[in-house]
């Protein structure tokens, strides 16, 4: 009896790491590499009448220029950061992040509270979140937010930086040029592709378990 509950314990430990370590292979492989401070977007602008643009944002590795319809004064542009534990950093993984959205910011409180609100996504919505091995330590050290903002005119143009801190941008007269034509024509990564997957299996075995449950 006693080798049958070690047994069972023994299974059960090993199921919760293999569970663990699939979660965070799908969340490692859907977040980008986070280095040194390095240009990570370009924006610039197009006025199409008083506090209404046509935002145009470019990000590495993309084929071409993605176009938002923007109201507000300023721009603004959210990213979600991972930073692993000292033990991970020194085998070799570096901190990850993910751009989450991009929207207009109204300065005047009572303007923004009145003015129907759009934002946009810059990512593919996964189904596995950081918050789920917050729990485990030992492999996630935090995970948070980070947002940068600045005015939005049909004359400037920024360039938006990521550092291990955050988020920070600078305005240019010239921009890096990030967009390479070629990635249209280039399929996603195996890893990648297995990473959305178990992203996706999870995904359906929580929505199955849900609509079992009476």
């Amino acid at each position: 009896m006693i080798k049958w509950l070690w047994r069972l314990l023994l299974l059960s430990l090993l199921s919760g790491l293999l569970v663990s370590s699939l979660l965070f292979f799908a969340l490692y492989r859907t977040y980008d590499r986070l280095g040194a401070e390095t240009a990570i977007a370009t924006v610039r602008f197009k006025e199409l009448s008083p506090q209404h643009y046509q935002l145009f944002l470019a990000t590495p590795g993309s084929c071409a220029e993605r176009s938002f319809p923007i109201q507000g004064d300023d721009w603004r542009i959210d990213a979600r950061f991972i930073k692993w534990p000292n033990w991970l950093t020194v085998l070799g993984l570096d901190p990850q992040y993910r751009l989450d959205r991009v929207e207009g910011r109204f300065r005047d409180i009572d303007q923004a509270n009145n003015t129907p609100h759009h934002a946009y996504a810059l990512s593919p919505r996964t189904w596995v979140k950081p918050g789920w091995l917050d729990k485990l330590h030992f492999l996630i050290d935090t995970d948070y937010g980070s947002s940068v903002y600045a005015s939005m005119d049909g004359n400037k143009q920024y360039v938006v930086y990521r550092s291990p801190s955050g988020l920070f941008t600078r305005e240019a007269q010239s921009i890096p040029v990030l967009i390479s034509p070629e990635a249209c024509l280039q399929s996603q990564s195996y890893w990648t592709q297995a990473a959305l997957w178990l992203d996706g299996e999870f995904r359906d075995r929580s929505v199955a378990s849900n609509n079992d449950t009476p």
